[in-house]
């Protein structure tokens, strides 16, 4: 029994392109883990150049994998491409994330400037200025919010190791605290806090339903998260777009009363734009997220190095929240409703990590 996962036969329906030359080499490892393939004697999976078999132990929910992988040797032409594409990759998302800030942020001064001039254009930017981080991460706070359990380095010592590796790549100064969400059907992780302190929740249905290096490959996402501090970003964000909201809404106001003396029907170009501003701040915060989520996937693939369980991981994901298989990329390129989405289509995160890994 064939159980295929993501390729990139599957998600664009020909061979891929060729851009580097590799050398593959096999690699065989054992290792017994607890999982639930198909209910067959014998289960076979493949994804990309890996081919993992599974066969009972004899132990309830207990298997042997054997796991057979063409490991890739990148010439250093090919690996000076890599690293100039994963570079130029990154810096187009910074610069996307400071053009969405600098767009809310004009769009909130040329709201204030209508309601007072240039006195209510410095108002309104100085009452969205950010602020430090003041997210409250401890025990009761966790269980309140989220009904969130701190997790301790001796339930989970195989949890922690591979999150200090990767807290050690990232340069991170602590170690997130770990959380387990108890929610056994749903598959999700949340990261909150920044470098300074953290935490990442983790719910019960993901430990169960995702391997060691796909753990591996969610935990990455999130230190990313965390170590670009992102929630402090997104917080910065949402406190622009609330500005433009009420500060749209004044405005608005104040044209009305306007008009109701007798004003011009100059004012109605100005209505429009007020009308509109609340929508437009709601469409760059969204579409600074997606840029976010996209730069912690490439941080995520520079911390492990392994694409194939990222890839998998997000097949993993999008199979549980939808109930279907990620479709092609080329299915989002026109498609409106992506906009109003806060995470980029899986297809499209599949498809960066593949150019940023062949």
């Amino acid at each position: 029994m064939f159980d295929a996962g993501i390729s990139w036969t599957a998600l664009h329906g020909h061979r891929p392109r060729r851009d580097v030359v590799v050398d593959l080499t096999p690699g065989i490892s054992l290792a017994l883990v607890r999982c639930a393939p198909p209910m067959q004697m014998l289960s076979i999976s493949r994804c990309g150049t890996t081919v993992e078999i599974y066969w009972p132990s004899g132990e309830a929910g207990v298997y042997l994998r054997c796991r057979i992988e063409l490991k890739s040797e990148l010439n250093s032409k090919d690996r000076d491409l890599l690293r100039r594409r994963r570079l130029a990759h990154q810096t187009a998302n910074y610069q996307s994330s400071a053009l969405a800030i600098l767009a809310m942020m004009l769009l909130l001064a040329v709201c204030g400037w209508i309601v007072g001039g240039t006195e209510g254009m410095r108002r309104a930017l100085q009452g969205a200025a950010p602020r430090p981080d003041g997210t409250v991460i401890s025990r009761e706070s966790m269980y309140r919010w989220f009904g969130a359990r701190l997790l301790s380095h001796a339930q989970v010592p195989e949890l922690f190791a591979i999150l200090t590796k990767i807290c050690g790549r990232a340069g991170l100064a602590r170690v997130p605290e770990l959380y387990c969400l108890p929610a056994p059907s749903d598959m999700n992780a949340y990261a909150l806090g920044g470098p300074e302190r953290s935490a990442i929740v983790l719910t019960e249905g993901l430990l169960r339903g995702m391997t060691r290096e796909e753990i591996a490959g969610i935990l990455a996402h999130e230190v990313a998260h965390i170590r670009n501090n992102d929630t402090w970003t997104m917080s910065w964000a949402t406190a622009l777009r609330r500005a433009i909201d009420w500060t749209s809404l004044a405005g608005l106001a104040l044209l009305r009363t306007r008009h109701n003396h007798g004003a011009m029907r100059a004012s109605q170009p100005l209505a429009t734009l007020l009308s509109a501003a609340p929508t437009l701040g709601q469409l760059l915060g969204l579409a600074l997220s997606r840029v976010r989520e996209l730069d912690a996937d490439a941080t995520a693939l520079e911390l492990t190095g392994d694409s194939r369980a990222l890839i998998a991981a997000l097949d993993k994901l999008e199979r549980h929240h939808t109930g279907s298989v990620p479709m092609a990329v080329s299915a989002f390129g026109h498609d409106p409703m992506r906009l109003l989405r806060s995470h980029p289509a899986t297809s499209e995160r599949v498809g960066t990590l593949l150019n940023l890994t062949f």
